[in-house]
């Protein structure tokens, strides 16, 4: 299959979708690897990696339930359970933060979207690898109580939950045609 096509049908798999075995030792390395690959102006590699595998996810989320009911803030239970049920499906996670660094002429915009580059890249190298995942917003990592408990700083802006497996069945999705999402730019002559 040519690289075209092959980024042409890459799938996104709900957690349910997903299955062991996940991504594991030198697998997992390359996947993470090709993260390295993703724009980075000014050579800031904004990127922070924080790899949740199965015998964790449990873990993690008792971890998440204590920190948001320790909370001050009234939080929504539909949310925190909803949360939870999907977080404990997956074979792995692994939470993409950017590590913003302070820079006069890189802004925080630029080292947040190169995190988020990261997420799509990890996901295109984990499809190559025969395996399958989804990027989850960062809710969990947004609510009270938990960003020290995943380890993250004032610094880490979290961008994305990827959840990694392999699809229980490869499917294939219909693609809009990118022409209706287009538009040329042109410049009208004066005389």
């Amino acid at each position: 299959m040519e690289l075209i096509e092959f980024l042409q049908q890459r799938v996104s798999y709900h957690v349910h979708e997903l299955m062991q075995p996940s991504p594991a030792g030198e697998q997992l390395d390359a996947i993470l690897q090709t993260a390295m690959s993703t724009p980075d102006h000014g050579h800031l590699t904004p990127w922070h990696f924080l790899v949740i595998e199965r015998q964790q996810v449990n873990e993690l989320v008792e971890l998440l339930g204590r920190a948001w009911a320790a909370s001050e803030v009234n939080i929504d239970m539909s949310q925190v359970n909803r949360l939870a049920n999907y977080l404990r499906q997956a074979p792995m996670l692994v939470l993409v933060s950017a590590a913003v660094k302070a820079h006069k002429e890189i802004s925080r915009q630029d080292q947040v979207l190169s995190a988020a580059a990261a997420c799509q890249m990890i996901l295109l190298a984990a499809d190559a690898s025969g395996f399958g995942g989804i990027w989850y917003s960062t809710e969990a990592a947004d609510l009270p109580n938990v960003r020290e408990q995943l380890g993250l700083n004032e610094s880490h802006v979290p961008v994305g939950f990827l959840v990694l497996g392999t699809p229980q069945e490869k499917r294939i999705k219909h693609r809009h045609s990118a022409k209706k999402y287009t538009v040329k730019w042109l410049i009208e002559e004066t005389s």
